[in-house]
């Protein structure tokens, strides 16, 4: 067993030596890449579960597309009876949610929900209702004037199994104009994977005071930011109105965040793959129409890979909305865009969150070896945690435990491991703890 408090922190400088040993491995004793299997944290494609709307054919295309390219077990794809209408009443969807959840298996952490419409659940938006349960408690009661919602659970948890530890299931709207648009979004998140994008997080602060709750955040952000080396944050207060309320031509976003009504140019600008970007207003929420209000879906079509918006007036509190000191570290840690994006609202429950819930652009591993030796840092690990390393034995046909070495690299995020290479090839990284509660 080890512990990485216990053990002495891996330099660069090791690392730099291993990687140049591995360029020297033509005449190795050991052929091939060295297998390391990890315990599996948060959401991914065994955990996850899709929800097809009965005879929506957006709705069936959507889910096998994205059944393919994020290999989910088709038995992982569960069809429920929905209106064509944009909101649909608290008690039908009681009834559906009640049956729904009597047929998902308790492995199922998070659900993707392939359609356009409804979008809303009497005062709360599709997306919370699936993950709570439609409950007043997470809507403003109507007529009452602007009021504070429930506070979810979820947010900055260090939960990777909310079904398990909180009973909600994080949902998320995976869904467009067409099936291209769909695709071409799905296909983001496959490519955000693991990319580590060298990208910047714009914040904007702008004229329009009502909008703009979240500046405090912002700039909070910006100046207490420690990961610049990963990703830059960049605050920009434009609230003199000689200024633009507005970005473009930025060719590296990550994130955009701002307070506008509607938001202009974001077509000009060029959002990396995993890249999030939202605008607090009223009703973004509200489906992919073009009247009223800037939807949250014109973030989607205009490249990024998540967003978010509400469904009714939620007032300008800045806890109903993506709070950006919470989710980027959540993000960087190797969470996916769901679990991250879910864990920045505070209260969630008059918000849609919409777009490919699994991508998971900072879920890096890098992979250094030797004919003797194996560096392997990763952000999928958590730091603190009690882990153990595991090499297969083709004799007993069985895993058995082996000394090895943890530390946190420089960022305080990215675990290191290193251990003896063995002719096994073939290695698995347990979590103590977490296998003697299983």
């Amino acid at each position: 067993m080890i512990l990485n408090k216990h053990v002495k922190r891996l330099t660069l400088l090791k690392v730099l030596m291993v990687w140049g040993l591995c360029t020297f491995m033509s005449n190795a004793a050991f052929a091939g890449k060295p297998v390391i299997e990890l315990p599996a944290y948060g959401m991914n494609n065994q955990n996850i579960a899709i929800i097809v709307k009965r005879g929506d054919a957006l709705s069936v295309r959507t889910a096998e597309y994205y059944q393919q390219k994020r290999d989910i077990p088709v038995e992982h794809i569960f069809t429920v009876d929905l209106p064509d209408t944009g909101s649909m009443g608290a008690v039908a969807f009681n009834a559906l949610y009640e049956k729904l959840k009597a047929q998902l298996p308790a492995e199922i952490q998070g659900m993707v929900l392939t359609w356009d419409k409804p979008y809303r659940v009497g005062c709360m938006s599709v997306t919370s209702a699936f993950t709570f349960g439609f409950d007043t408690q997470f809507c403003q009661e109507f007529g009452k004037g602007c009021q504070p919602t429930a506070n979810s659970p979820y947010f900055d948890s260090k939960s990777v199994k909310p079904w398990q530890d909180l009973v909600i299931r994080p949902s998320m709207l995976l869904t467009g104009r067409n099936l291209e648009e769909v695709k071409s979004l799905i296909d983001r998140g496959v490519l955000a994977d693991g990319r580590m994008p060298k990208g910047t997080a714009y914040v904007v602060k702008t004229s329009d005071q009502e909008r703009s709750s979240r500046a405090g955040l912002f700039k909070a952000l910006a100046e207490n930011w420690p990961y610049e080396e990963v990703l830059r944050v960049e605050y920009l207060d434009r609230s003199k109105r000689e200024t633009p309320n507005y970005i473009r031509g930025m060719q590296d976003i990550m994130l955009y965040q701002t307070g506008l009504s509607k938001v202009p140019f974001i077509e000009d600008n060029v959002y990396l793959p995993g890249a999030i970007a939202d605008h607090l207003t009223s009703f973004g929420g509200r489906g992919l129409s073009e009247q009223g209000q800037m939807k949250a879906f014109r973030w989607l079509e205009a490249g990024a890979t998540g967003s978010y918006g509400t469904v009714v007036e939620p007032c300008n509190f800045a806890s109903k909305f993506p709070n950006p000191v919470v989710l980027l570290p959540h993000y960087l840690n190797g969470e996916t865009l769901m679990e991250a994006y879910w864990k920045s609202v505070k209260q969630p429950g008059e918000g849609l969150f919409i777009g490919e819930p699994l991508a998971r652009p900072f879920g890096v591993d890098k992979l250094f070896f030797t004919d003797r030796t194996i560096l392997f840092k990763t952000r999928k690990l958590k730091p603190g945690r009690l882990y153990q390393v595991l090499e297969w034995s083709s004799k007993k046909q069985s895993y058995d435990p082996i000394k090895a070495q943890i530390a946190l690299d420089k960022d305080k995020r990215t675990v290191v491991l290193k251990f003896s290479r063995t002719d096994a090839n073939r290695y698995k990284i347990i979590d103590v703890l977490a296998e003697k509660t299983e």
